[in-house]
């Protein structure tokens, strides 16, 4: 949910305080939803600054709006979320990514959040399947 929203806010530029779409949700899932948002905006420089050093030879403004939103949302919750599982951050994000993007696109995801989170976390496992 949270991918869809920033997605679309990425692509329109438009920001609304209310999210479409998630009037079905469960309390908890639109608060962890809001979160996620509201983190990957406030922390967002830091964010990109990490996508970018964990992404060798690729400019964060040449990815793709899909990937670099779910890489957005993975690197918050990996910086900014120390009681998330690093494994489970990483295999959402990949299997959000081969939803909405492509199996490469998981791949990528995969080695970047994967190299953050060595970095951020150190010793956690952070092998995704």
């Amino acid at each position: 949910m949270a991918l869809k929203f920033l997605y679309r806010e990425e692509l329109t530029g438009v920001s609304e305080g209310a999210i479409p779409g998630l009037d079905e949700a469960r309390n908890v899932a639109l608060a962890f939803s809001t979160s996620l948002v509201n983190g990957v905006r406030e922390h967002l420089a830091e964010i990109d600054r990490a996508i970018t050093a964990a992404s060798e030879h690729w400019e964060i403004s040449r990815m793709g709006a899909v990937d670099r939103t779910i890489l957005r949302i993975g690197v918050f919750e990996l910086l900014f979320l120390p009681d998330n599982p690093v494994a489970v951050v990483i295999n959402e994000a990949v299997e959000i990514a081969g939803k909405y993007s492509s199996d490469e696109c998981g791949r990528f995801v995969n080695g970047v959040l994967d190299h953050i989170a060595r970095e951020a976390r150190g010793g956690e496992c952070a092998t995704s399947s």
